[in-house]
């Protein structure tokens, strides 16, 4: 006679379980197994103790799951449709409406684009035919030269105009929703009132919408901050929404930011550290997502002046350095180097105790790309990511290997090859989810 064995005893085993797939497999044994895993106890015990899986890549074009062999790939085959699909969100206006004069619509018309991932929550952008991409333009105006934000994405390079009139964004004009796509649940947030949006009384230049983390100390926090960095000409401003209050409050910082781009950025420990995408700068920028405050890091001290003055690179509108959290609680970075055809990632760290930048090890990416092929796209929850194409740029339908490393063992594995239009070469997302099976809803 078979002796049953406890409900408590089934939990150690089960959490000793390697991967989410693996509980998945457990669970459809049988009723008392499913019984165990789906208890709201275990749920949270083994989402302590385990991070979540990388599904795959979000960017304007949708989400591309992991494939085979990556160890995510049976787990993405079934949560792959949920992912891709935003149609849940409720739409903003009717297509028509943002589709440009002489520019025609690409089939699916204007539509929900990802803008930033984390904590299982992705945050949305509506925008019109492709992805949002803010840019000065100029045109002469009464003799003078006139400088304005525009939605730069919307026109193809032979569409563009010949500017004849005033037009700015402004940041009210910008439609957000949160959702968490496994759950099929969403918040569509309300536009940056006009009294907000006008005090800055000055340019917009850009604009970035971003997640701030989850900094609960449980890590199974429901509410959800929305933080957009309003760059312009004079100054820097933070439109800040929490899913508490439901309502957009103005934080201009004492210091302002003196990168010229705020497009590339990294989440470590609650805080967001900005790198210059095209070139190194003095130093990081540093915004503490529970302060509202920002400081600096200083990047050119020790290895840093020395990998500076490396000969033979070029970053070519490639982003070159990626901040993580290193194995002790320290500050680490990884710089991706080009010499002579091929790429290294320089991993270098900033001890607690020191101001200067130490190398700590060189890793040579796959040797098939080369020249201006690959990449850096960020890092999160302990991988950094990077891609490259085998295929000359620039060139239409590129196929693009993407890829993840380990911070703390260097391994890496190719996550997916997807097909861009164009070879972008920041604008990815990696997602990452336990599956509703032993998740809670995020929204």
């Amino acid at each position: 006679v078979s002796i049953p064995i406890p409900d408590d005893l089934l939990e150690e085993i089960f959490l000793r379980l390697p991967t989410p797939d693996a509980v998945a497999r457990a669970s459809a044994a049988c009723t008392s197994f499913r019984r165990v895993i789906k208890g709201r106890a275990f749920r949270r015990r083994f989402r302590a103790l385990h991070r979540p899986p990388l599904l795959g890549f979000m960017d304007a074009a949708g989400f591309h799951p992991a494939q085979a062999p990556h160890p995510s790939a049976p787990l993405t085959g079934a949560l792959a449709p949920c992912a891709a699909d935003f149609s849940f969100v409720p739409a903003v206006v009717s297509s028509a409406s943002y589709i440009p004069r002489g520019v025609q619509a690409d089939g699916e018309g204007p539509r929900w684009r990802p803008r930033d991932v984390r904590d299982g929550r992705v945050l949305l952008d509506w925008v019109s035919l492709h992805p949002r991409a803010m840019r000065i333009c100029c045109y002469m105006e009464d003799g003078y030269e006139v400088s304005i934000l525009m939605d730069f994405g919307e026109l193809a390079p032979r569409d563009r105009p010949t500017w004849t009139e005033r037009e700015r964004c402004n940041a009210a004009e910008f439609h957000l929703a949160v959702c968490d796509p496994l759950s099929s649940r969403s918040v569509l947030l309300p536009t940056i009132p006009e009294e907000l949006a006008v005090q800055p009384q000055d340019y917009l230049r850009e604009f970035e919408p971003v997640l701030a983390p989850n900094t609960s100390e449980d890590g199974e926090e429901e509410h959800f901050k929305v933080i957009c960095i309003a760059k312009y000409h004079t100054k820097l401003v933070l439109f800040v929404f929490p899913s508490t209050t439901m309502q957009w409050s103005m934080v201009e910082p004492p210091i302002s930011p003196s990168l010229e781009h705020m497009s590339c950025f990294d989440c470590v420990r609650g805080c967001f550290y900005w790198t210059e995408p095209y070139r190194w700068s003095d130093h990081l920028m540093v915004l503490d997502t529970r302060t509202m405050r920002f400081s600096t890091v200083d990047l050119l001290t020790g290895y840093h002046m020395e990998l500076r003055g490396l000969p033979d690179q070029s970053f070519d509108r490639r982003r070159p350095n990626a901040v993580v959290l290193g194995r002790e609680g320290t500050l680490e970075m990884f710089s991706l180097v080009r010499q002579h055809g091929s790429f290294a990632l320089y991993h270098t760290s900033l001890q607690n105790n020191s101001q200067e930048w130490k190398l700590e090890k060189v890793i040579q990416l796959p040797r098939q790309y080369h020249d201006y092929s690959i990449s850096t796209v960020g890092a999160a929850e302990g991988f950094l990511f990077f891609r490259g194409t085998l295929e000359d740029i620039p060139v239409e339908n590129v196929n693009v290997d993407c890829y993840s490393m380990e911070v703390n063992t260097y391994g890496i594995t190719k996550v997916c090859t997807k097909t861009e239009k164009y070879f972008n070469r920041t604008c990815t997302l990696p997602y990452f989810s336990f599956p509703p099976l032993l998740s809670e809803p995020t929204i």
